[in-house]
């Protein structure tokens, strides 16, 4: 299904995005202005696993998938429009022009799927719940 394959590519995106900004930013000594970002896009990639690879049913990639297209494809919008989020706190979270290309990669990527699988659930009830192929019994 869609919304779990989504969810495993979006696991090791996720898993690539937070590692090697880290590297960079320990060799920088910027991490301290960052951590929270890193701490969330890896909690993102560790549900992503889950919900892609480990989980009994579809529930749980169905509903990642539809969190990260309403949070990140918006968030990937704002982004250009300001320096980022909690900046005055220690939990800032600053977002630049490869953090909002990001976002919208993930999020538009989410969306897309997202619709393609309601397309699908759309057209199966109005098949009037049989499957393409299905023999009528």
């Amino acid at each position: 299904m869609g919304y779990r394959w989504y969810c495993r590519v979006a696991a090791v995106v996720f898993l690539a995005f937070t590692v090697y900004p880290t590297v960079v930013k320990l060799i920088e000594h910027r991490l301290a202005h960052d951590w929270t970002h890193g701490v969330l896009h890896l909690g993102s990639a560790m549900i992503a696993g889950y919900a892609g690879w480990l989980a009994r049913s579809d529930t749980p990639a169905v509903l990642f998938t539809w969190f990260i297209a309403a949070l990140y494809t918006p968030l990937g919008v704002v982004g250009w429009f300001i320096d980022g989020l909690l900046l005055t706190s220690a939990l800032a979270i600053p977002l630049g022009p490869v953090d909002n290309v990001f976002h919208l990669a993930v999020g538009m990527s989410a969306l897309a799927v997202g619709m393609a699988g309601t397309r699908r659930s759309a057209l199966f009830v109005l098949a009037g719940g049989k499957r393409e192929g299905a023999s009528r019994e």
